[in-house]
Parts: structure tokens; sequence; C-alpha cells
């Protein structure tokens, strides 16, 4: 069956940022909007459009700029302190 992502078109342009900015796609020499049209083909859902708008938007937060991260890092460390108990 094909994978669809559930959460925010946002949340998933901010992971594309990130993943970009960190080279952890081809050494960081693809371009956002590539990333952006490879995984969104992947995850069935086009983000092409909007994808600079969403970045700026991302930029404007005034608490946490890296939400969507942050989230996925708290859980990601509450899963395996519950494994490890």
């Amino acid at each position: 069956f094909p994978v669809t992502i559930t959460g925010s078109k946002v949340d998933l342009i901010e992971l594309i940022y990130a993943l970009q900015t960190s080279k952890a796609i081809n050494a960081g020499t693809t371009d956002i909007k590539e990333i952006a049209i490879s995984l969104g083909k992947m995850l069935n859902i086009e983000i092409e459009e909007g994808l600079y708008r969403a970045y700026l938007d991302i930029k404007s937060r005034k608490n946490q700029k890296t939400k969507f991260l942050n989230t996925l890092s708290e859980n990601l460390n509450q899963k395996m302190i519950e494994e490890d108990n």
C-alpha cells in the first residue's frame, strides 16, 4: 500500500530543509526543490508549490523555529526511555 504522510505539509518541509542543510541527502549536493519533489512523490503529497513560503513561515516562528524536529527528537527519546524500563 502507498505510504502517505499524515503530518502537515509544513512539518515535512521543515524536515526537508533539515535534511538538506545537514547534508544528509547526497552529501548536500541536491537542491532543496529536488528533495521536496522526491519525498513528495514517495509520500503522496505535492509540496513543491509553497516550499519557499513555508520556509519563511518556519523562520518567522517566535518560540520554537524547529517545532517539528524538536517533537521528533522528543518522541524518539521517550520511546527509547520507555523501552529501557
